[in-house]
């Protein structure tokens, strides 16, 4: 009774353990992802793109090339405005400083200075060309008053001044005359004519109560400067070419 029970349990644990004759089928059971434990792996944020740098300019450097023999550049980090030749046309720093501003110098004399010549010539200093007009004086460097204009008056019959060019300019000089005690002409040259380029005319507009006008006919309205010289007493006006 014993031994039939023990063959009956015997036989019930065989069946239990994978079926007749206990053989393996070969195939591995087919893990589910939660029996691996399998999560989805956390997707790397994207790095933020780099803004691209802008590229720097010369103004913003403050940057900018100076005037040969002149100066006059805008002050500051900003580029001053160049002028033909290399020159700089900015702000009126002084009478020699390229600019198309107006200029002019304050002095008085005794008795008025005499102008004795006119005369102009292209000239060229250090890589930049200009136009020169010089005026001659007996008895020193009178005061002036320099700037463009819409058109040149002559003083006293308030005609206007015909001059060639794009562009009028007025030269007052004050304490001058251009005549002696007997009203004759001072003037060793023409009152008027053109410099050989044909790029710049004058004329005087009037000689009148002690102030003479000067008129200058340009290409266009440039910079100039204007510069005192002695030995003989002379002004020159530069106009950039």
């Amino acid at each position: 009774m014993v031994a039939a029970l023990g063959g009956l349990v015997l036989t019930a644990s065989l069946a239990a353990c994978g079926g007749s004759g206990g053989k393996d089928t070969g195939g591995s059971p087919s893990l589910s992802p939660s029996a691996v434990g399998s999560s989805s792996v956390p997707s790397v944020p994207s790095v933020p793109s780099v803004p691209s740098v802008p590229s720097v300019t010369p103004s913003e450097r403050g940057e900018g090339g100076g005037a040969p023999g002149g100066g006059g550049g805008a002050t500051g980090g900003g580029v001053p405005t160049a002028a033909p030749g290399g020159a700089a046309a900015g702000p009126r720093v002084s009478a020699r400083s390229w600019s198309s501003q107006p200029a002019s110098a304050a002095r008085q004399f005794v008795a008025p200075v005499r102008l004795v010549s006119v005369r102009s010539a292209p000239n060229v200093d250090n890589g930049t060309r200009y136009e020169r007009v010089v005026l001659e004086f007996a008895g020193g460097v009178p005061g002036y008053r320099a700037q463009y204009v819409h058109e040149v008056i002559r003083p006293g019959s308030g005609a206007p001044l015909s001059l060639a060019g794009g562009a009028a300019f007025e030269l007052v000089l004050t304490s001058t005359t251009a005549h002696d005690a007997q009203g004759a002409s001072t003037l060793r040259t023409p009152p008027d004519g053109r410099d050989p380029s044909g790029a710049l005319s004058y004329a005087m507009a009037g000689d009148f109560e002690g102030t003479v006008h000067i008129g200058i006919g340009t290409t266009r309205a440039t910079g100039f400067r204007i510069i005192e010289l002695t030995g003989p007493d002379r002004l020159a006006v530069d106009f950039l070419a």
